[in-house]
């Protein structure tokens, strides 16, 4: 029994509705802005072209709705061209991964329409091998060993403002493990002491524990700080506190200007720098692993692979991180085989 599907709009908000009730398919706000992006740039693109002289008697082909798409309307939709650009935003290049996630999108809603009976088949399963994405490796990518223990040695000194920035974020990104967004949104309340209770930013006093917050339950956590890290994190704050001190209070590091937020763009630059540096001091002999991947990610995985290695129990390890459970490794157990 097929029943009336609902509009365009409605199916994602119908779907959005069934992903949040199920909580290992829970979607954060930002996965679910991006993915209505996507959706509205499908519905779009099932419209009929704009005629290059509107007031032309000739009629305008039909609207296709979505759930009247055919395989061929998703080829269209996921195909490469030169110059082409994303369909949900315009500005970047559509690449074989943008083209992975819009598939990703289309394949999950129209299976749900599917189940619902608005439809008997989905348009995207019927889709040529030949004009789907190619599947994206999602195992997880880690330093060498031997990289990942010298690279403390190429971190800056927190001699300035830059330098104490710096050296903080990469502490915090291999000894507790964050994720990069958690270090972006880190705020200066979340500095605690022994009795859990905020460090002033002016007092000088070495905080012992940091509060983490993120979208999911799992992330609402509190870590243990090594005092190494703490100090760093003290030297960061005083050279901050001197050159604005109107950025007290507010989120824990910001951009070399100070005032905006520190973007993805940079966090990626104080990784990937440190990471080239300890690679190229690297004999010769020892640089046989080609860097697949030099950002905060890859140190977050090193992190974790290196506390797996050293015997740490799994449980440990996801209270540690802030994910929902164990299965959250799965893209990494493959390094612990090497």
């Amino acid at each position: 029994m097929q029943y009336q599907p609902p509009t365009g709009l409605a199916v994602f908000q119908q779907w959005r509705q069934a992903q949040s009730s199920i909580p290992s398919r829970r979607l954060g706000t930002k996965p679910l802005e991006v993915y209505q992006d996507i959706w509205n740039a499908w519905l779009e693109s099932l419209q009929p072209p704009v005629p290059e002289y509107p007031d032309s008697a000739e009629p305008l082909p039909p609207a296709c709705e979505w759930h009247q798409a055919q395989a061929e309307d998703v080829a269209h939709f996921l195909r490469l061209r030169a110059g082409q650009r994303a369909h949900h935003q315009p500005q970047r290049q559509l690449s074989e991964v943008t083209r992975r996630r819009y598939w990703r999108v289309l394949d999950r809603i129209y299976a749900y329409a599917v189940q619902q009976g608005w439809m008997a088949t989905s348009p995207v399963m019927e889709l040529p091998k030949t004009e789907r994405p190619k599947v994206v490796d999602q195992l997880g990518h880690c330093l060498p060993p031997l990289l990942w223990a010298q690279l403390p040695a190429h971190f800056p000194a927190s001699d300035c403002l830059q330098g104490a920035r710096d050296r903080a974020i990469l502490l915090l990104l291999c000894e507790l493990a964050l994720a990069p967004e958690e270090v972006r949104t880190l705020r200066d309340d979340g500095l605690l002491n022994d009795n859990r209770m905020p460090v002033s930013v002016t007092s000088g006093a070495v905080p012992t524990a940091l509060r983490v917050e993120g979208a999911r339950k799992a992330q609402q956590r509190i870590v243990h700080l090594p005092l190494p890290l703490g100090a760093a994190l003290v030297d960061w704050l005083r050279y901050r506190h001197a050159h604005d001190p109107a950025l007290a209070g507010g989120l824990l590091f910001h951009s070399r200007k100070g005032g905006r937020p520190l973007s993805i763009r940079a966090l990626f630059h104080v990784a990937s720098k440190v990471i080239h540096e300890a690679h190229a001091a690297q004999p010769a002999t020892a640089q046989t692993y080609p860097l697949q991947r030099v950002g905060p990610q890859v140190m977050r995985n090193t992190a974790v692979v290196t506390w797996l290695r050293s015997g740490m129990s799994e449980a440990e390890v996801v209270r540690r991180i802030g994910v929902d459970g164990v299965r959250a490794l799965d893209h990494l157990r493959h390094q612990l085989a090497l």
